[in-house]
């Protein structure tokens, strides 16, 4: 057999082939192949290739890959990691074994460690650990919970970290805590609720007949250790003052005391009347309803009335202020103050006046000559009231209106109609034409004719033609028409004018209207000139 290097081998030889350093017969179990010379000059079996591998996988703490009896890793083999039971992978699972840019074939991700597994730390709503570590949770670390105050644990207190890094059993809940009923009160009743979680706060009412005691407090509260805020008692029985009714007395049972509901009744003594309720009810607020009354001197029975009655009924007393009112019966007449009141002096109690009378009273029908009367009545009884009245040319002498008496007489008298007349007219400066005409009275409708004395002339103003006559008539109502006046004539009308202007230049009187004077005077001066330049042809 030829030495190692020889170029040549014969037939039967046999040669043994390995691998440099980094590479590996593929298919190779002991890495080391070993072939023969065939006679036909071949080598049996073929020539094996050394291809380039990589170098066995890093061992890890703690952890372990599969395949670890392998030998030779060539290029495109995997390798996975896992980590023992309470260890978590920290890396890629899985490395492989490429060439890359390099020769030497290297694996793809760096080893990955195994480190010890974690869980997060555990926190609760409302709730706390009772020992924080200050250091990480690892695998099969235990913690316990504890609630704040007021809330009560749901589910376990103490868990434990597993392998996986998640925490068993789940964490608890603390959920708020609540109070059992709350304590029952005499004679209170409690606000409607029907779940008392910590914090709430129930209000009691007192019952209808009792009252709070004064300074406690209607709350109770549900407190962080689920009890209630003490409370003993809460209300009373509720006492109404005892009723005093002066000049009066008590007709139900005298208690010592008067609580709600008691009823009590009171009756006055004599000459006195009861004002308000004889019955009153203690109240739930401690007051009496109706308010207590009182007894009030009183008026007995009110005057009798012959051939009357009044409205007072048979009643014997009568308070203060109450009014009675007669009525008489048919065909009379009531004489006086139909109404009269229990009233006082100061002292006692009495009637306002005595009663009034019941009389048959006719009066006359009233008769006015020339005059008429403004009735439709046939019969005249007291008190009836009629008016009068005269027709023109008539004055009536006497009151209008005229009431029937209980003596049978109208007053005032019934009155009576005269004819109207005008008395003597008084003109000064001025007389009568006729002289004759000269009488104390004139009747309506006569007419007298007055002339102005020597000097003077018929004129309220300077621009009104002069008259020689003025005559004036009686009115129906007894007057009459306007009266003239007699002026004193002046030197010249136009000065009489002049100083009429000149009064009305001293008065407020409208520059329209001072206009139309001063036009009017003009006019008229114009005429008086036509009426001399007349007299001279």
């Amino acid at each position: 057999m030829p030495r190692p290097g020889e170029e040549t081998y014969a037939f039967g030889d046999r040669v043994t082939i390995e691998c440099d350093f980094g590479y590996d017969l593929k298919g190779s179990i002991n890495g080391n192949a070993q072939i023969r010379c065939k006679h036909d000059g071949t080598w049996d079996p073929a020539v094996p290739v050394c291809e380039p591998v990589c170098a066995q996988p890093l061992n890890i703490s703690h952890g372990q890959y599969n395949d670890w009896g392998k030998r030779v890793f060539f290029v495109g083999s995997s390798v996975t990691y896992k980590c023992d039971r309470g260890f978590s992978l920290v890396g890629k699972a899985s490395i492989q074994c490429i060439s890359g840019d390099e020769v030497t074939p290297t694996w793809s991700e760096p080893t990955p460690q195994c480190e010890e597994t974690q869980c997060p730390v555990p926190h609760i709503q409302h709730g706390s650990l009772k020992s924080p570590l200050p250091h990480n949770y690892t695998h099969r670390t235990s913690v316990t919970f504890q609630c704040d105050p007021g809330y009560i644990l749901r589910g376990h207190d103490r868990i434990q970290c597993q392998a996986d890094g998640k925490w068993y059993p789940q964490l608890p809940v603390c959920d708020l805590g609540r109070c059992s009923y709350p304590p029952v009160l005499a004679y209170a009743d409690r606000s409607d609720q029907r779940e008392f979680l910590v914090g709430t706060v129930v209000t009691y009412s007192c019952r209808p007949g009792y009252r709070r005691i004064p300074g406690v407090s209607p709350h109770v509260t549900c407190f962080t250790n689920f009890t209630w805020s003490k409370v003993s008692e809460l209300c009373q029985k509720t006492r109404c003052p005892k009723p005093v009714v002066e000049n009066g007395k008590q007709i139900s049972p005298v208690k010592t005391e008067y609580t709600y509901a008691n009823r009590v009744v009171f009756q006055c003594d004599p000459d006195y009347i009861l004002r308000g309720s004889e019955g009153i009810v203690c109240r739930s607020d401690g007051m009496w309803h109706p308010p207590v009354p009182f007894c009030d001197k009183s008026c007995g029975r009110p005057p009798t009335l012959m051939n009357g009655l009044h409205n007072g009924g048979m009643k014997e007393y009568f308070p203060y202020e109450s009014q009675v009112t007669y009525s008489c019966g048919d065909s009379l007449s009531l004489i006086g103050e139909s109404s009269i009141y229990c009233t006082s002096d100061g002292v006692n109690m009495m009637w306002s006046g005595p009663a009034p009378q019941c009389k048959v009273v006719r009066c006359p029908r009233p008769e006015v000559g020339n005059g008429r009367v403004t009735t439709t009545r046939q019969a005249f009884t007291y008190g009836v009231t009629v008016r009068f009245s005269c027709p023109e040319g008539y004055l009536l002498h006497g009151s209008r209106v005229s009431q029937c008496q209980d003596d049978n007489t109208w007053n005032p008298p019934v009155p009576s109609c005269q004819p109207v007349q005008c008395s003597k007219p008084d003109v000064q400066n001025g007389r009568m034409v006729n002289a004759l005409d000269e009488k104390m009275w004139y009747n309506v409708n006569e007419s007298i004719t007055f002339k102005c004395s020597p000097g003077y002339q018929f004129s309220d103003h300077w621009y009104l033609p002069t008259t020689d006559s003025f005559s004036i008539t009686c009115s129906a109502n007894g007057n009459w028409t306007a009266l003239p006046k007699c002026k004193k004539q002046s030197n010249t009308e136009e000065c009489a004018g002049a100083r009429e202007s000149k009064e009305f230049l001293h008065c407020d009187v409208p520059l329209t209207e001072l206009r139309t004077l001063l036009e009017l005077k003009k006019l008229y001066l114009e005429i008086q000139k036509l009426k001399r330049e007349i007299k001279k042809l």
